[in-house]
C-alpha cells in the first residue's frame, strides 16, 4: 500500500465516527423539509471558486431571512457578495430559476447516474461535480465529486499524472471509474474515501 493511501486509512480510522455520523446525517437530508433541500442544491451552485464554508455561511444567511425561497436576484447577490461568493450575480438568477425545481428535488430518479443527468439537464449553474456533490448531500451514492481537493489527491495517490484544467463530461466519467476503483483497492466507499481525501487536503469533514 503507498504511503497515501495509508495517510488516507489512517484518517479513517481516526475521524471514522465523525465520517459515519456526516454520511448518515447525508442520508437523512430527503426527510427533511422541501426547502432544506433547496438551500442544499443552492449550496452547491454556489461553491464553485468559492471556499464551501463562505458558500455555507451565505445559504443559511439567506435560508435565515426566506431569501432563498422569495427574494429577488438582487438582494440574493447582495448576499452572496457579502458572504465572499464568486460571481454572486450569476448565481443569484441561478438560484431563482432553480425554484420551478424545488418540489422535484424529492422525486429524482432513484438511479444516481440518471438523477444526476437529469440535474445537469434541467438546472442552470449545475455541472457532473455540482451535481454529484448535491446528490452526495442528500444521500446518493457512487457519484464521484471530481473538485481540485480530490483532482490533487488523485494526483498525489498516482491515478492521474496531472490535474486537469477542465472536465468534459467524457473526461469526468473516465476520471470518476478511476476514483471509484481506487475506493474499492482501499476497501471503502467512494462517500468515505471524498471525506477522507477532503479532510486530508482541508483539515475537516465537512460536505
Amino acid at each position: 500500500m503507498s504511503s497515501v493511501m495509508n495517510r488516507y486509512m489512517k484518517i479513517y480510522e481516526e475521524r471514522r465516527d465523525e465520517i459515519e455520523r456526516r454520511l448518515r446525517e447525508f442520508k437523512g437530508m430527503l426527510q427533511k423539509s422541501d426547502d432544506d433541500v433547496f438551500a442544499e442544491l443552492c449550496f452547491c451552485i454556489c461553491t464553485p471558486q468559492t471556499k464551501a464554508r463562505a458558500a455555507d455561511r451565505a445559504i443559511s444567511a439567506m435560508k435565515e431571512g426566506s431569501l432563498l425561497s422569495r427574494g429577488n436576484e438582487s438582494s440574493i447577490a447582495s448576499m452572496l457578495r457579502k458572504h465572499g461568493v464568486r460571481f454572486p450575480e450569476t448565481k443569484a438568477k441561478y438560484i431563482v430559476a432553480a425554484r420551478a425545481y424545488l418540489k422535484l428535488l424529492k422525486s429524482l430518479p432513484s438511479d444516481a447516474f440518471r438523477a444526476r443527468g437529469w440535474l445537469v439537464q434541467n438546472i442552470k449553474g449545475l455541472g457532473y461535480k455540482e451535481a454529484s456533490h448535491f446528490l452526495r448531500n442528500v444521500g446518493y451514492e457512487g457519484l464521484a465529486i471530481l473538485d481540485r481537493h480530490i483532482l490533487r489527491g488523485m494526483k498525489e495517490a498516482g491515478i492521474i499524472k496531472e490535474v486537469p484544467k477542465s472536465l468534459t463530461k467524457k473526461a469526468y466519467m473516465e476520471l470518476e471509474k478511476k476514483l471509484i476503483q481506487f475506493a474499492r483497492d482501499l476497501g471503502i466507499k467512494l462517500e468515505v474515501l471524498d471525506l477522507i481525501m477532503w479532510a486530508d487536503k482541508t483539515g475537516e469533514i465537512f460536505k
